[in-house]
């Protein structure tokens, strides 16, 4: 059967969503109290004894092994049959964990019997008992459980974890959020964040300040351009714009500044046209948080919730133990004010979250990242938390467990389980069972004035305010002739002395100038007179020949 997300009749089901009364009593019950199990174990490693090279082998071989599977849950269980007839008709492989079991089961002939699950899917420690599937292992009904199952101290006290074949997170997974058009009417500031305009911004002015202060300086020694502070900062202005200079400086020093900042404006030049061409091309989604911090604070302001898979409580735990301030808070509001839902399975958790915004679900990575990669309708965020390490369980001190951890190691270390992850993901993406591709209308192929009036506003913008101060230019001329005018015209009137060349006698030729010496008429009362009144008259008139005023 294809894995393909089941949304039918799963967020109707009232059964689906656990009340939280049991389940949160039996986490704050386990937290507070630690299990005291009546196991001996040899807890040390994070897998039992897998460096032991002594098989019985002879022992192991021919044996029929039963198993439970705990859940399905790609890719690690996608269904479950280890014929090869299986996997050519459907045409992907049945799981990470099933590929291992039949490779062991191969090399020591095998035969695995499939024993129904009882309860709840892996089971927990409740009253001094397990449940679940764990339970049916501890109680002896089965060998192994297939599946991936997280490595915790609880479980390697009651089972033989064998080597972890998989490192997952937590994943994130929400409700796709409305794609993001831009119809700003600056769209041409988008391409860039407001830290980058204000640190260019900066760089201008900064720049601009250096070069005024090289200027005045090398202007005394290589006869450096002059320029006044405003010419300066536009000189760096202008090379952001990709615009000439008026004027090349001479200097090295000021010629270098200059080169560099023509490479670093090309470097932005091109970071801004690609940015905005993608702004253009490519829709944008707005998330409502990027990690678990934000996460916790909308869960705080009760714009959002939590969902968890009831099988499995043990990234709750995880949670609730954890020491960390964002983690206690989020256990705070699960705990105290009941922001969390529990449903039966992770995909009536991925059917919950579709159908309902304001929710997060919690869960396996890898296996959340096939439903987000199969349906546009949810996503999944790329950062996760909580990592944990996967195995497969056996039964406490089983024959078997020397044996599976080594060659897991073996199948890990040589990409074996990897390449079963990617062969599972390349048949997905080859169905193309994404159900967007009949409701998303694709990308137009021409840019429409919706998304183009930003740069017409701006170029309105420019038209504006370059008129602007073509006006003020004439009313500031206008005001400044006034002004200089009303200042003429306030001043008091100055003698004018002029000195006629007929004033200027017996020079002699000697060549020196200081020798030159105008004639000094006697004074006398009629001259003192005929002296003030050509003083008189030139005030009106400067043409007047003065050489015969005495000094």
């Amino acid at each position: 059967m294809l894995f393909t997300p089941e949304f039918e009749n799963t967020t109707a089901d009232p059964n689906s969503i656990r009340t939280l009364n049991n389940i949160l009593e039996s986490i704050n019950e386990k937290v507070a109290v630690p299990p005291q199990i009546s196991f001996e174990s040899d807890y040390g490693d994070a897998y039992t004894q897998s460096n032991q090279k002594h098989f019985f082998l002879e022992k192991m071989r021919d044996k029929t092994l039963k198993m439970v599977v705990p859940a399905v849950e790609p890719p690690y269980v996608n269904y479950v049959n280890f014929t090869d007839a299986a996997v050519t008709e459907k045409g992907y492989g049945p799981g990470v964990v099933i590929e291992i079991l039949k490779e062991i089961g191969k090399r020591l002939n095998l035969t695995f019997e499939i024993v129904p699950a009882s309860g709840s899917t892996w089971g927990e420690y409740l009253n001094g008992s397990w449940t679940g599937a764990f339970g049916q292992l501890v109680r002896g009904e089965v060998d192994l459980l297939a599946g991936g199952a997280i490595m915790e101290y609880d479980r390697s006290v009651i089972s033989d974890l064998t080597y972890p074949f998989q490192f997952e997170p937590t994943g994130i997974m929400i409700r796709s959020p409305e794609k993001y058009e831009d119809d700003t009417l600056l769209i041409v500031t988008e391409p860039f964040s407001w830290e980058v305009w204000v640190i260019t911004a900066a760089v201008i002015l900064i720049s601009g300040v250096i070069f005024l202060g090289m200027t005045n300086i090398l202007r005394k020694v290589y006869k450096e351009m002059s320029v006044t502070p405003f010419e300066s900062i536009w000189v760096f202005f202008s090379i952001f714009v990709q615009q000439g200079l008026p004027e090349q400086p001479r200097s090295w020093s000021c010629r270098v500044l200059v080169a560099l900042w023509w490479l670093a404006s090309i470097t932005l030049s091109a970071t801004f046209t690609g940015s905005l061409v993608a702004l253009f091309a490519v829709d944008k989604t707005n998330l409502p948080f990027q990690n678990i911090e934000q996460l916790v604070k909308l869960v705080k302001q009760g714009r959002f919730e939590i969902v968890m898979d009831e099988n499995s409580f043990t990234r709750t735990e995880m949670i609730a133990r954890s020491k960390l301030p964002v983690y206690r808070d989020l256990w705070h509001e699960m705990n105290v004010n009941h922001k969390v839902k529990y449903v039966n399975g992770i995909s009536r958790g991925v059917a919950f979250v579709r159908a309902n915004p304001g929710y997060a679900l919690l869960g396996p990575m890898a296996t959340l990242n096939f439903y987000a990669y199969s349906d546009c309708k949810v996503i999944l965020l790329n950062d996760g938390i909580l990592p944990v390490y996967l195995s497969i369980p056996l039964a406490k001190h089983s024959l078997y467990s020397s044996y599976f951890s080594t060659k897991i190691r073996e199948m890990v270390e040589r990409g074996f389980t990897q390449k079963w992850i990617a062969d599972y993901r390349s048949y997905v993406a080859m169905q193309k069972i994404n159900e967007c591709n009949s409701t998303t209308v694709g990308p137009k192929s021409y840019l429409d004035l919706k998304r183009a009036q930003g740069a017409f506003w701006v170029f309105l913008g420019g038209v504006s305010i370059g008129v602007t101060l073509f006006v003020g230019e004439f009313i500031f001329k206008f005001f400044r002739e006034k002004m200089t005018k009303h200042d003429d015209v306030g001043k008091p009137f100055e003698e004018v002395t002029t000195v006629s060349p007929n004033s200027i006698q017996n020079i002699p030729n000697t060549g020196n100038l200081d020798s030159i010496q105008p004639s000094e008429p006697p004074l006398n009362e009629n001259n003192i007179a005929d002296n003030w009144s050509l003083r008189r008259r030139n005030v009106l008139n400067l043409s007047l020949d003065l050489s015969r005023i005495a000094n």
